[in-house]
């Protein structure tokens, strides 16, 4: 995925440049491009992770349709987790400290953060995989519980590396 943080900085309009000449107020809109860039790598990282959350929802129904509940039953922990996960990212901070505010976000940690999140791309990928390999299971009709193991441990490793976030800011 092309680096969101240059696209923010490429697509300012003139008058955000002119402001970026006044003195103290370049670094701030900086910042807030940054900040930008992160919310909107963020939202497609929320995306694609709805997206793993609706195939994981057809794989479900298939199951139900089946008449396989307690696996069904099993798939409902799996989906709560990540949709906990996707109401996560949505809602995350992005490192926001206004103009004024006395404890500032460096560009670093700002820089840390969209780097953070830019790497959790990766987890979908990931939880990808684990509901392929569910759906493949569902279909051979043979190591569903190994599959349904398989997505609980990709959604609780992708979950904690989410807690490690708000890290980033605090040790950067």
């Amino acid at each position: 995925m092309r680096d969101l943080r240059q696209k923010v900085l490429d697509d300012s309009n003139e008058v955000k440049r002119l402001a970026a000449r006044i003195p103290g107020y370049g670094g701030y809109l900086q910042k807030e491009m940054r900040r930008d860039a992160d919310k909107l790598l963020r939202s497609y990282l929320a995306r694609q992770l709805r997206a793993q959350h609706k195939r994981l929802g057809n794989v479900s129904a298939k199951l139900a349709a089946a008449g396989n509940l307690p696996a069904v039953g099993e798939l409902e922990q799996a989906t709560m987790k990540l949709q906990t996960i996707v109401d996560k990212v949505k809602t995350a901070s992005y490192g926001y400290a206004g103009l004024f505010d006395a404890v500032t976000v460096q560009d670093k940690a700002l820089d840390a953060l969209y780097s953070f999140d830019n790497n959790l791309l990766a987890s979908v990928d990931t939880i990808g995989q684990a509901i392929t390999g569910l759906a493949n299971a569902v279909t051979a009709k043979e190591g569903l519980g190994t599959a349904i193991a398989g997505l609980h441990a990709a959604l609780d490793q992708v979950a904690n590396t989410w807690e490690e976030r708000a890290d980033v800011i605090l040790n950067t």
